[in-house]
């Protein structure tokens, strides 16, 4: 099991003024030519962060709801897109806290986020059973196998992405570059 990243490690992290990779121009054209236009459709992002992919989402139609557990990223997320309508912030653990309070969505994301989560059988159950038939759950990770050493924890395994990639109707992936996969895991 991994490293667990407490909370207040990633509130540190996002007050200090860090930030993860932006969303770059071969991920835009991976997710356009998997997902299209989105017109109405709806998405959770977990692991939103400052919540620069849920501002991509919402470029691409999506109404969003993010959710990270680490306040400072909320916040600054919320202050980012307080001008943008369809797009929603909530601090919330999408491991411990409840799913009940949320309805069902059409695209599910979890970028450079994944490898971080603990119970990742638990957290795929719970994504499958919030996603519209025929919904994607989108996940951009780096592979643990590429990364430098001291790096390895921040991708996922070979037995992690059998785990991820079993049980769904389809499941594409696009290298997004040497370190990073893109998954489009399709309810």
């Amino acid at each position: 099991m991994r490293t667990l990243v407490a909370a207040g490690q990633w509130a540190a992290h996002y007050t200090a003024g860090r930030d993860f990779r932006p969303v770059l121009e071969e991920e835009m054209a991976t997710f356009d030519r998997r997902m299209g236009v989105a017109r109405g459709r709806s998405a959770l992002d977990i692991g939103c962060g400052t919540g620069g992919f849920a501002r991509f989402l919402h470029s691409r139609g999506y109404s969003v709801l993010g959710i990270d557990y680490a306040e400072s990223a909320i916040s600054l997320a919320d202050s980012q897109s307080a001008k943008k309508a369809e797009i929603r912030f909530k601090c919330r653990d999408a491991e411990e806290d409840t799913w009940e309070d949320l309805p069902v969505f059409d695209l599910i994301t979890c970028r450079l986020s994944y490898a971080f989560i603990q119970n990742k059988k638990e957290l795929l159950h719970k994504v499958k059973n919030h996603l519209v038939q025929h919904g994607v759950f989108y996940v951009m990770t780096p592979i643990a196998s590429s990364l430098p050493m001291g790096r390895e924890e921040t991708g996922i395994t070979s037995e992690e992405i059998e785990e991820l990639c079993t049980g769904w109707s389809t499941a594409e992936n696009t290298e997004i570059d040497p370190q990073h996969v893109a998954y489009a895991l399709t309810r």
